[in-house]
């Protein structure tokens, strides 16, 4: 079987679809179906399985053999990526050469992956973009402020008080909650913004609790499988009962919550798209090798980990993170020309990790710009030396995209 690198399978099929519902409570959610031509002999299911072994370490086959119908068949496999924008991430990485670094870029709306890199510059580590063995750090703050908000504790205006520092979280700061000349008052958007751990170590602990904590951080992805045609590993949320191992869980000031940086996309892509998960899919479409359609994409709602409302609000709090907070200097300038007309939020998250050693960097986030809404992740691990921010390549996915104006894209409307 010949393999050959992501960055060179770009090949696009467009589908026309029908909306359809998926019900929330009272409210319905928009979701897409794309319509294949006729039945396909291959399911999703299907070419995971064949793909597996090979996403796992970081390649991807044009050419595969599947079973149907019992018969071993030779196909062709037409991927989703964008290949002017694989090309740019890939070409960042090469150039900034963090020591391991991983970056994905999706279609809210579908699940479709526009890009997948992982990286490394001390050999081969496997695809690490599909890994989670990376501590979600403050990207966790997602999950604690859905739970907040969606259960009615508290809203993005909502002013919270606080002692000590922003990054720090110490027990005297959750267990004692006095009111001092030191103490600041904030609201619940910028304590987001600046990633602030007390905040949310006391949200979670004293509001939100172990239980919706443990629900909620199920929802977004913790904890289960996360259905997709790549062989993605489960992340994890260890959500304790006692209020100090809650709130470290809250804020993410925790080694035990991991996710993948596939799972980071698929939090922000939730944020995007009114608070419905699509599964994630690389396989566009597959093939005999006569051109013959075996199997088209169809987009599948994975979960709905919060209701519109809460997801419009989450949305406010990542704005502000970008605007005005932990991003606000790698999107300097950004809107004031080319992309005024751009919604973009993000969460960023830091934390030194042990798998692989160094100090982990997040940024997970989107941009809408009404019709599109792509969602990004970007992780880079530097061991000794500082070389990228995470948000700087986030921008720079961002711009590439949207820039390209008059790429093909397969992306849905509402």
């Amino acid at each position: 079987m010949r393999k050959v690198r992501a960055l060179y399978l770009g090949a696009l099929v467009i589908f026309a679809g029908t909306g359809l519902g998926v019900l929330y409570g009272s409210k319905t959610v928009p979701r897409l179906m794309l319509q294949p031509a006729r039945q396909p002999e291959l399911t999703k299911e299907n070419v995971a399985e064949v793909l597996k072994s090979s996403a796992s370490v970081n390649s991807f086959p044009n050419e595969m053999t599947v079973n149907i119908q019992n018969k071993r068949k030779r196909v062709r496999v037409n991927y989703s990526l964008e290949p002017k924008l694989q090309e740019t991430m890939e070409g960042l990485f090469r150039s900034y050469g963090p020591d391991y670094g991983a970056f994905v870029a999706m279609d809210a709306k579908t699940g479709r992956i526009m890009s997948l890199v992982s990286y490394s510059r001390t050999g081969d580590h496997g695809n690490l973009a599909l890994r989670a063995s990376f501590p979600s750090a403050s990207v966790f703050k997602v999950v604690t402020a859905a739970a907040a908000i969606g259960e009615g504790k508290i809203s993005a205006d909502s002013v919270v008080s606080f002692n000590g520092r922003n990054h720090t979280l110490y027990r005297g700061q959750i267990l004692q909650s006095k009111i001092t000349h030191w103490t600041r008052f904030i609201t619940l958007k910028e304590a987001f913004a600046h990633s602030i751990n007390t905040v949310f170590g006391k949200l979670g602990a004293y509001s939100v609790g172990q239980e919706e904590l443990q629900r909620y951080a199920g929802r977004f992805g913790f904890n289960r499988r996360i259905s997709a045609d790549l062989p993605v590993q489960e992340g994890r949320a260890l959500i304790p009962g006692d209020v100090w191992g809650l709130a470290e869980s809250a804020s993410g000031f925790t080694r035990e919550n991991t996710m993948s940086p596939l799972q980071g996309a698929l939090i922000a892509a939730s944020v995007a798209n009114q608070g419905v998960m699509m599964e994630p899919f690389i396989v566009q479409s597959v093939t005999d090798l006569n051109g013959s359609p075996l199997y088209y994409a169809q987009p599948r709602v994975a979960a709905v980990p919060m209701d519109s409302d809460t997801a419009s609000q989450i949305r406010r709090l990542m704005q502000e993170t970008v605007h005005r907070g932990t991003s606000r200097s790698s999107f300097r300038g950004f809107f004031k020309k080319d992309f005024t007309f751009l919604d973009v939020g993000g969460k960023t998250g830091s934390l030194t990790g042990f798998d692989p050693h160094g100090k982990y960097e997040w940024f997970v986030g989107y941009a809408d710009s009404g019709t599109h809404r792509l969602a990004v992740a970007a992780l880079t691990i530097h061991a000794k030396q500082w070389r990228v921010r995470s948000s700087y390549l986030a921008r720079k996915a961002i711009e590439r995209y949207f820039s390209d104006a008059g790429g093909s894209r397969t992306v849905a409307t509402k």
